[in-house]
């Protein structure tokens, strides 16, 4: 007989939600008339359907969506983390991805630095509408290959919207429990 082949994981585990690692939000709101560029120079109006992305959605495991900082060439330094979660709701494509924390820029991906997203999709089916006034095309069908952390997403209203018990004295999670916090009522 010949040696046993020892195969190990590339990834640990993934570590228990609960300790501020693991950011949340909208990836790509639908049903949004957005304005938007390829190029930086040229701008057009773009719109995604709701379920443009239930395939992806049914595809779990989603180890296999990166969180990266921007969208340069695939290298490990942009590698912020793995998704966790993928969900359409009525607003949107939802996604969870836990922060690997080794990363120089963790901490400012889930403290407030990169809270904006922009998606990096493959479209596979459009339709181009005509509306008053304006021209918009809608995506139909698309295939997520990675969500880029920025400081500007890509849509207006995409990024980070909850981070999983994020202790007091973070500023991202500050911000959020000053704005959303109920009133707790005097005696």
């Amino acid at each position: 007989m010949g040696e046993l082949l020892e195969i190990t994981r590339a990834m640990p585990d993934l570590e228990p939600v609960g300790d501020g690692w693991t950011v949340g939000g909208i990836v790509v709101p639908y049903a949004t008339e957005q304005r938007a560029t390829d190029d930086g120079v040229s701008f057009h109006l773009e719109e995604t359907s709701h379920g443009a992305y239930a395939r992806d959605c049914r595809g779990a495991p989603w180890g296999w969506v990166q969180l990266r900082h921007g969208h340069g060439d695939v290298t490990r330094d942009r590698y912020l983390g793995r998704c966790v979660n993928l969900s359409e709701r009525e607003d949107g494509l939802w996604t969870e991805f836990r922060i690997n924390r080794e990363h120089p820029l963790a901490e400012e991906a889930r403290s407030g630095g990169l809270t904006g997203w922009s998606v990096s999709a493959i479209v596979e089916r459009f339709r181009d509408v005509i509306r008053p006034g304006r021209s918009v095309r809608v995506y139909e069908l698309c295939s997520l290959r990675h969500v880029a952390a920025t400081a500007s997403p890509q849509y207006a209203g995409a990024g980070v919207m909850m981070v999983r018990e994020q202790p007091p004295g973070t500023p991202l999670a500050d911000r959020w429990r000053e704005k959303y916090a109920s009133p707790v009522p005097q005696r």
